[in-house]
């Protein structure tokens, strides 16, 4: 039958159910892998052309008009359940806008990135619930999550007798569509008839959770893993298909959710449903903790500087995700990286001479997937 596989947050003990990986791997579910930890722009500096409605003067404050920190203190103060109050002040003057971002951001973070620099792992249930990747578990976790779970613990069995404790330990599902819909629901449900259009637009630039990218390979966006200080680009992802590059998104897919996932899936059985012959049960970034972020933040973020010297693998994962893709679906390939003869290909049947020229081509692969520049910063 196949083994089935969940992807799982070690950290939150959260996960998502996949089924076999071969069905799951070609479709736009691990875009989903994008989402979870992708951590979105702090709000830059409030320095655009005031509405006038909207007062810039802190004379016009009133009663408010009080230092800096204090003000912050007044936003700060207002908890979750009033978060719509921060916003409706924040909108009545530019320099209360100025402070009032800042907490409106650090509560959309409570549902945006919810699996940001954690532990994320995709094991198969097949898995030996002894035979984890190194170093992945805290040694108050050892218990709990290594080992496989014992006769009376469990009612169902795996191919190796009884479930890993770690496929059994996350059995809470994580809904981060329907989390990401309660930010903006409850802001549009209380401000609804109650805002002018310039308000709203402001509104919706106080909410909105910013992964645009402006083009500059300093800030393209990247898949991190923090364990080991490597990280995969979006624009190396993008030319598997020759696709638009938005944020950490890519027009098609291939995308940087599926070359994560190629990285951090986890077995003790190599049947995966997947038509490639490396070790893709085994990832290398199995159980590590994963950020997508910009390349900038390598250094200004004290939590990436201070892991040293980062290494670029966008060559390396991203030919094993054209390695599996010229065999599982060529179609969704630019076409110069399809294999020569693939019936996706318009070119003939391969000769003989064909045969020979066409291993070359693919250790040529390689090096053109890394080369050259990909056009697109539109923004979401």
């Amino acid at each position: 039958m196949g083994q089935y596989w969940k992807l799982i947050n070690i950290d939150q003990r959260q996960s998502i159910y996949w089924g076999k990986l071969g069905e799951v791997i070609l479709c736009p579910s691990p875009t989903r892998l994008i989402r979870l930890p992708a951590m979105p722009h702090k709000p830059k500096p409030y320095d655009r052309s005031i509405e006038r409605w909207h007062s810039k003067e802190s004379r016009d404050l009133g009663a408010l008009n009080l230092p800096f920190d204090v003000l912050s203190l007044i936003f700060e103060a207002i908890d979750r359940e009033n978060i719509v109050d921060a916003a409706y002040l924040a909108l009545t003057n530019t320099f209360l806008r100025a402070i009032g971002q800042k907490r409106l951001y650090d509560e959309l973070l409570s549902y945006y990135a919810p699996w940001y620099l954690e532990r994320i792992i995709c094991v198969g249930d097949y898995l030996q619930g002894d035979d984890l990747p190194p170093d992945i578990l805290k040694e108050d976790e050892e218990e709990s999550l290594s080992g496989d779970m014992s006769d009376t613990d469990s009612d169902d069995d795996s191919k190796y007798g009884c479930p890993s404790r770690l496929y059994r330990a996350a059995d809470a599902e994580v809904n981060d569509s329907y989390t990401r819909e309660l930010w903006r629901k409850q802001f549009t449900t209380a401000t609804k008839g109650k805002l002018s259009k310039a308000e709203r637009r402001e509104l919706e630039d106080l909410i909105r959770a910013d992964f645009s990218w402006d083009g500059r390979q300093e800030t393209e966006w990247i898949a991190c893993n923090w364990t080991r200080a490597e990280y995969v680009r979006t624009g190396g992802v993008a030319r598997l298909t020759g696709s638009d590059i938005d944020g950490p998104w890519t027009s098609a897919d291939p995308g940087l959710g599926h070359v994560l996932l190629t990285q951090i899936c986890w077995s003790s059985d190599d049947s995966t449903s997947v038509d490639y012959r490396g070790p893709l049960h085994r990832g290398r970034w199995a159980g590590h903790y994963i950020a997508i972020t910009t390349m900038d933040q390598l250094t200004e973020n004290v939590r990436f500087a201070d892991k040293g010297n980062w290494v670029d693998i966008t060559e390396e994962a991203v030919a094993q995700v054209l390695e599996i893709w010229q065999v599982m679906d060529p179609r969704v390939l630019a076409p110069h990286l399809r294999l020569k003869g693939d019936v996706s290909d318009s070119t003939p049947d391969s000769t003989d001479e064909d045969d020979r020229v066409q291993s070359e081509q693919k250790a040529a692969d390689k090096g053109a997937l890394t080369g050259g520049e990909v056009s697109g910063d539109r923004e979401e």
